[in-house]
């Protein structure tokens, strides 16, 4: 897997920002028992390059991505 891609949200956040993202989401999964985990990957769209979810990619008008 790569680094990460320069049209995701999530990549190109700060060091603290992905630090408190990542706080924030594993109590999610936590509280949910892995309930919210199994979801979001079972039934999300991911990026083939970062494995983030594609919904938060930056997108043209016509629905390409950006890079």
């Amino acid at each position: 897997m790569a680094s990460g891609c320069r049209d995701c949200a999530t990549c190109t956040k700060s060091g603290l920002g992905k630090l408190v993202q990542h706080t924030v989401v594993g109590l999610v999964y936590l509280c949910t028992l892995g309930i919210g985990y199994a979801l979001k990957r079972g039934l999300r769209r991911h990026c083939p390059q970062c494995g983030h979810l594609l919904s938060g990619h930056a997108r043209r008008a016509d629905g390409s991505f950006r890079d």
